[in-house]
């Protein structure tokens, strides 16, 4: 005769506790729960993927995708400030300058929409770009190589994975104010475990062989790696374009593009 749990009554299976019963704890121990994640990330990924990155943990993952957007937004504005900083220049003063020529071309009937705000949109990109893989890795498992999979699942695996990234970022932040070019060299190092996860937690929740699950994971991050790098050196290069002010006036400069 099958036992039902007391609080959900949900049946029971094999004497083991009810579902609800371990949710319960990990709602009164969120913060127990993220660090015993973190700390088996560093330890042993492959088994915390496999048992974490599931439907259970969806709202926790969630969470880890949006607090890794604004950390990654945090250290973005932070690394390009001492970037130039160590190079001599002032970043609000440059940002004040594409404003001063934004707004003269706006007096010319050229409207520009220029946001300056590169934290902001480092997040925002940071968070759109956990989406495009999310989708990207549900697309080709499911679409394009047919095997089935709980997206529900990939969306725990990549909060999860970001976890770990998310401290790669903090410590970006932290080295950056001392090496900016240490700190890049960490950002990068961390991004690359990020994908390595990604493609061993994706062997371990999907169904695909193995040289699916590689183009699965190959596919699925470069195409939001090249837009980052794309957008990044164009960001960059209007920068880099604006630290000539002191060698060219604003007005010559909008005399130029308009010609």
């Amino acid at each position: 005769m099958a036992k039902f749990c007391t609080k959900c009554g949900k049946p029971l299976k094999d004497g083991k506790p009810c579902d609800c019963e371990k949710e319960s704890v990990s709602n009164d121990n969120v913060v127990g729960d993220y660090l015993d994640i973190l700390k088996g990330m560093f330890k042993n990924p492959s088994k915390v993927l496999k048992n974490e990155a599931d439907e259970k943990n969806l709202t926790f993952s969630l969470g880890s995708i949006v607090v890794n957007a604004i950390i990654f937004g945090l250290t973005i504005n932070f690394l390009l400030n001492n970037i130039f900083a160590k190079a001599g220049f002032d970043l609000s003063s440059i940002t004040d300058s594409i404003g001063s020529i934004a707004n003269q071309l706006s007096s010319f009937g050229v409207n520009t929409n220029v946001n300056t705000n590169y934290g902001l949109n480092s997040g925002i990109f940071c968070f759109a770009m956990s989406i495009l893989i999310i989708v990207l890795l549900y697309v080709m498992h499911s679409v394009v190589f047919k095997e089935e999979i709980n997206y529900k699942d990939i969306i725990s695996l990549v909060g999860i994975s970001e976890m770990f990234f998310t401290v790669g970022l903090l410590i970006t932040l932290v080295i950056s104010f001392i090496s900016p070019l240490l700190a890049l060299f960490i950002l990068v190092i961390f991004a690359i475990c990020f994908f390595v996860h990604i493609h061993e937690g994706m062997i371990e929740i999907g169904n695909t062989n193995n040289n699916q699950t590689v183009y699965t994971v190959a596919a699925s991050i470069a195409i939001p790696v090249i837009l980052f790098l794309a957008i990044f050196v164009t960001m960059l290069s209007i920068e880099i374009m604006f630290l000539l002010r002191d060698s060219f006036s604003s007005s010559m400069l909008l005399g130029f593009i308009i010609k």
